[in-house]
């Protein structure tokens, strides 16, 4: 099994009034860490534990929406007349 070096990022603190609240345990997880940097980057993230964060917000998000989608789609066709422009 080959190898990594641990880069360790710097973490800049911010006030307290900007940090959003911790909630929930602390976690150990084995992730990639090529990936974990591009979603860092993709997210606008400054931390690994905030990007993490916001994936996950994304995929909670996305799954209510293919939810709410699918409840509208079950109210059948929609009358383009009944729709503001």
């Amino acid at each position: 099994m080959p190898t990594r070096s641990k880069s360790r990022s710097k973490t800049v603190s911010a006030p307290a009034v900007m940090r959003p609240k911790l909630s929930g345990r602390k976690k150990t997880l084995r992730l990639d860490q090529g990936l974990l940097d591009s979603a860092r980057r993709a997210l606008g993230a400054r931390t690994e534990t905030d990007a993490v964060t916001r994936a996950l917000e994304a995929v909670v998000r996305r799954d209510r929406q293919v939810q709410a989608l699918g409840i509208l789609a079950a109210l059948g066709p929609v009358d383009s007349r009944r729709v503001d422009d």
